[in-house]
């Protein structure tokens, strides 16, 4: 075989494939059905939950005061004020906007 068989060798291998059209609709039906799971994986973290969250690193850190965890103070004074923050989100999130949104909740 010289060099210009070699490299005209693989021009009649089929390297790609055209998608009949029943593949491509099933593919966009596996797609359909895999996107809202993945959604569902990402769940937005509530307000009560973050202040949980953050008042378990606050417990955490206070129980080492052996010095087996050195933390900044200023980490932890940021952490209060996030906390703070976190909470009165978390009020104004419960309070009632509007009557109608209390009467609405109640039906």
């Amino acid at each position: 075989m010289d060099a210009q068989e070699y490299v005209i060798a693989d021009n009649n291998l089929i390297t790609t494939e055209m998608l009949t059209d029943e593949e491509i609709i099933e593919a966009i039906r596996n797609r359909d059905c895999i996107e809202p799971e993945e959604e569902s994986s990402c769940k937005q973290i509530s307000h009560a939950e973050a202040l949980r969250f953050i008042r378990g690193i606050l417990t955490f850190l206070e129980q080492r005061p052996d010095g087996s965890f050195k933390v900044d103070e200023s980490i932890i004074q940021h952490l209060e004020k996030l906390k703070k923050e976190i909470n009165l989100k978390l009020i104004a999130s419960k309070r009632q906007a509007t009557l109608d949104t209390f009467i609405c909740d109640t039906n």
